[in-house]
């Protein structure tokens, strides 16, 4: 008897496409995209997003600028014509990790630190990575900049003459190749940084609020609308399609508890960080209403087309399950997209997780460009239409068969 019923199990499973998906595609994929993300995050592949603005313009800074185009962990934005405003609110938006913002000659001593480091509370550890990166950069391939901020600090105790720094010039000129060779160096005032945000730790929180909240909301629709599947399997969807207009009725109904459903769910996951960690949604209530609003009909929109294709509820919850993992994982649902390697971040706008994190992230951070939160609103408005849209032609298609 151990055969038969191992043999049972074997065909059960072999008939089951969504079991078989379950057990022997989804973990590999899984695997892929956190393979990718760790060994990206941990690795030389790991690139940060720069935003930079010159506004000195001088040899050192525009030196500098060629560098950090050149380094391949870095992904650079750079225009001639940038202002310190401008990658200020490119760092707001999310449009890039930090920003650099050059403000003298780098070789400039008792004006301030030359390079300002902006940086977002959501992506607080870009600034530490960036501060590393530009030790090293400016180390092997600026020593002279490196050196010289030493031999400044070093001049303003007093501890070498103006014949001494005469001589440490010239033979520094001589020994710079020689010097490349040896990354030894600190910062010696250098860099200075600033928050692009408040300073309320707050503003951090929001990224993962939204995170949580949409996976949440995709998780919950799901649920939600198997009753499509239950409903045509007792018997009720056949009854209520006797009424004019029938379908687009039941779809629509379903469609809108789902979204006030979704709103509700999203409204609890953000009075939570609200209460724990003072993420203040409520001075922001009209945005995060209508960011919650489009996000909610977006996952209700997919939940509902999911179901449809779907002719059992077992089917329905591990298609849903499948999707809604792919989704957050390439999204940046369970990890940061500042962590995801380049090809996956581009891969993860296709997805509503994606947008909806950048919605919620624009509606809560004070100072952000309402042109990144009308673009993000209204590819969730589109995806849930266009969602809609499939799930009544299906549904129209099957009551004509």
């Amino acid at each position: 008897m151990i055969f038969p019923a191992a043999r049972v199990m074997f065909l059960t499973l072999l008939r089951d496409r969504g079991a078989l998906a379950m057990a022997f595609v989804l973990p590999p994929l899984i695997f892929v995209i956190f393979a990718a993300i760790f060994s990206s995050a941990g690795g030389d592949q790991l690139r940060l997003h720069v935003g930079v603005a010159d506004l000195a313009r001088t040899p050192t800074t525009a030196q500098l600028v060629q560098v950090l185009g050149q380094e391949p962990t870095l992904r650079v934005t750079y225009s001639e014509d940038a202002s310190a405003e401008s990658v200020r609110r490119m760092v707001k938006d999310g449009a890039v990790d930090l920003a650099l913002i050059l403000r003298s000659d780098l070789n400039a001593r008792g004006a301030g630190a030359p390079v300002l480091l902006v940086t977002h509370e959501a992506r607080a550890i870009a600034g530490a990575i960036m501060a590393g990166h530009l030790q090293r950069l400016l180390a092997v391939h600026m020593p002279d900049v490196a050196f010289a901020q030493v031999l400044a600090d070093l001049e303003a105790i007093g501890g070498i003459t103006s014949e001494q720094r005469v001589w440490i010039d010239e033979t520094f000129r001589e020994k710079a190749d020689e010097t490349r060779s040896d990354p030894r160096m600190r910062d010696a005032g250098l860099v200075a940084s600033e928050s692009a945000l408040p300073q309320n730790a707050g503003w951090a929180v929001s990224y993962y609020a939204g995170a949580v909240a949409v996976m949440f909301l995709l998780l919950a629709a799901v649920q939600g609308a198997v009753g499509l599947i239950e409903e045509r399997r007792l018997g009720v969807y056949d009854r209520l399609l006797a009424g004019p207009r029938a379908i687009v009725t039941i779809i629509l109904g379903k469609f809108l508890f789902l979204v006030a459903q979704g709103s509700v769910q999203a409204a609890l996951v953000f009075a939570a960080a609200y209460l724990l960690y003072g993420v203040d949604f409520i001075a922001a209530f009209g945005p995060w209403l209508t960011t919650t609003l489009a996000v909610a009909a977006a996952t209700s929109g997919l939940a509902l087309s999911l179901c449809v294709i779907c002719s059992s509820r077992q089917q329905a919850q591990v298609l849903s399950t499948f999707v809604v993992l792919i989704l957050s994982a390439a999204g940046g649902s369970m990890v940061p997209r500042f962590f995801l390697p380049p090809w996956l971040q581009e891969a993860g706008w296709w997805t509503p997780n994606a947008w909806s994190i950048q919605a919620y992230s624009s509606a809560l951070t004070p100072g952000s460009s309402f042109t990144s939160l009308w673009t993000a609103w209204a590819i969730l408005i589109a995806m849930a239409a266009g969602a809609l849209l499939f799930s009544l032609a299906i549904s129209l298609r099957r009551r004509s068969i």
